[in-house]
């Protein structure tokens, strides 16, 4: 059975990873440039010296204080959401991180959010750590009416369709490790029977909490080095690890129609459940080779064509093998034997992150097709005895390494697992943008239009777009650069026009903006963000005179607006409004009021 499903689009994305990345560029820029970003838990958490114990026996103690976390995760400005500062107290930091990455997907995608309003579009969220509320139930007292709404996973997604105002399904998606990556199979599958138009899908996980450090290192599962040493001989546990990821999807016939970016293209996903095995936690490598068989198949994708496999890869003695040779038998051994599968796991770079891990992994891929490379695994030193790499016809990315893809569009793998036995898997292909047509080059600047809920917001979106210009872009890439922050980005309160014949007077501009100061080239002000849309009235009452709209009918959208109104109001009425507007009406058929305002 082949399944013909259109491909999905990823036309949004943002995320938070460790080592600072706040953007896919800054997360492409580490794994390419891979820098330590494990640490010891800090003391903004909880005191790492309490907890630790060398002996894994020791009762309430965890062999590992090694966790790799974003920086500064309880900053949060609810007023940009229009959430009061008492119930931002009692959200789960994992919801705000959330809202904020919505945010930017939806504006990397050029969508204004207020444009989704009242659509289907559709959240899944994959998520399960409900550190946050686990950290206050020693003081009951600290509860209040936002308390539930805070810390209830189904509010992860349920907040974002509240906020934004979105009517398709919602709902939070807990399957452990692989939450991330079944919420993009739901997503996907809404899309493709039709349920939705769009789709948000991401996860989030943050360490708020040592007590599953505690309870991980008692099942033995963390590493005792600090590090992911996925597929190695000296493989001994996985790094915790947060941060998280948003994406916005859409069939790829509606983002062309819509004029999207495209980031890359989904092909196929599937998941199933391990079943009845030796144990609840090691996993199922049936289950896994089923799932990948029948992902592949009903797809009809060939094994030979797939570049690359994203594995879940924790670093761990039990599961490494089983996974590795899931993908070998399933992948590997159906290639040439001279064209081994590339497989690695973004954990070795930056620890796992648990529910979010998925989407780790897939922004890894997104990347690399993008890119036509795949960044390295670290850690891979000595292959683990317990992996017959040349018999299943695997290879560890070791170094940077380009693809080529033989002219033809590149397809890559990811796979995501539970540790309760849920299983996921999507593929994943390379987006060719089409040559745009129908638009004139550039000639000459256009003008910058800036907005932001605050004024120091705007100074700081300001400086943003100096540090971008700062590279001089062509013409053409500045009239679309300032096209999309002026159309396709929400309209806010305080705003700023810049004008400029070049890159460096534009700068300027936003300099002086920044210093308080104003040049002829620099407009700011304030807007009601809530105002209709521009009628034309003509009344005929006080000062309008006959013909008034005359000067209107030059512009071009306005007279197609007219002519358009006209094809249905002639018949009606026995006059045309143009003419009437550009004073060719023959007056003698037609009375004062019947030209300006009919009683």
């Amino acid at each position: 059975m082949t399944d013909k499903r259109e491909p999905i689009a990823i036309t949004g994305m943002a995320c938070r990873f460790p080592g600072g990345c706040r953007s896919p560029d800054q997360y492409w820029d580490l794994l390419c440039n891979p820098t330590r970003v494990v640490r010891e838990v800090d003391s903004e958490r909880w005191s790492s010296e309490y907890y630790y114990h060398p002996d894994r026996g020791a009762p309430g103690k965890t062999y590992s204080k090694s966790a790799a976390l974003l920086d500064d995760v309880f900053h949060f400005d609810p007023e940009f959401f229009g959430i009061s500062p008492r119930e931002a107290i009692q959200m789960d930091p994992q919801q705000r991180l959330l809202l904020e990455m919505t945010w930017e997907a939806l504006e990397d995608a050029g969508i204004p959010p207020g444009r989704l309003a009242g659509s289907d579009c559709s959240v899944y969220i994959g998520i399960s750590s409900t550190d946050y509320a686990n950290s206050r139930f020693d003081d009951p007292s600290v509860a209040d009416g936002y308390f539930m709404t805070g810390n209830t996973l189904s509010v992860a997604a349920n907040r974002i369709s509240y906020l934004f105002d979105l009517h398709g399904p919602s709902m939070a998606i807990d399957t452990a490790c692989s939450s991330s990556l079944v919420a993009l199979h739901q997503a996907c599958m809404g899309l493709w029977t039709g349920q939705s138009e769009a789709s948000l899908v991401g996860s989030a996980h943050l360490l708020l909490s040592p007590f599953p450090f505690i309870g991980f290192s008692k099942a033995s599962m963390l590493s005792e080095s600090g590090e992911c040493r996925v597929f190695d001989r000296n493989a001994n546990g996985y790094v915790r690890s947060e941060g998280g990821a948003v994406l916005l999807l859409k069939p790829l016939s509606r983002a062309r129609a819509d004029g999207d970016p495209v980031h890359a293209v989904i092909l196929a996903t599937g998941v199933n459940t391990d079943g009845h095995k030796s144990a609840l936690t090691v996993p199922n490598g049936s289950a896994q080779q089923q799932l990948l068989q029948k992902v592949y198949q009903d797809s009809g994708i060939r094994m030979d064509d797939i570049a690359y496999i994203e594995a879940h890869g924790t670093g761990t003695p039990v599961g490494d093998p089983i996974e590795a040779t899931a993908i070998g038998t399933v992948i590997g051994r159906q290639r040439d034997a001279a064209n081994p599968i590339l497989i690695g796991s973004v954990k070795a770079n930056i620890g796992h992150l648990e529910p979010a891990s998925g989407m780790a992994g897939l922004l890894k891929v997104v990347l690399g097709l993008k890119h036509r490379a795949v960044p390295p695994s670290v850690h891979f030193h000595e292959p683990n005895p317990a992996i017959d790499f040349r018999k299943l016809n695997l290879k560890v990315v070791e170094k940077y390494t380009p693809l080529n893809g033989d002219g033809r569009a590149l397809l890559m793998g990811v796979n995501s697992f539970g540790f309760g036995g849920s299983n996921a898997h999507a593929v994943l292909g390379e987006y060719t943008r089409e040559s745009e047509t129908g638009r004139a080059p550039a000639r000459e600047w256009p003008p910058l239009y800036l907005s932001a809920r605050s004024p120091e917001s705007l100074k700081q979106r300001a400086r943003q777009f100096m540090r971008l210009l700062e590279q001089p872009p062509s013409l053409d890439e500045a009239y679309d650069l300032f096209h999309t922050a002026a159309f396709r980005r929400e309209a806010m309160t305080h705003g700023l026009i810049a004008y400029g014949k070049d890159h460096a007077e534009i700068i300027h501009q936003l300099q002086q903006f920044c210093a308080d100061d104003t040049g002829a080239g620099l407009i700011t002000g304030e807007h009601d963000t809530h105002a209709g849309r521009i009628a034309f009235v003509y009344s005929g009452n006080g000062s309008q005179w006959h013909g008034m709209g005359r000067g209107l009918m030059a512009d071009s959208v306005f007279r197609d607006t007219v002519a358009a109104i006209d094809r249905t109001f002639m018949p009606l009425a026995g006059w045309s409004i143009a003419a009437a507007l550009e004073g060719e009406a023959d007056a003698s058929r037609l009375e004062y009021t019947e030209v300006a305002q009919p009683l």
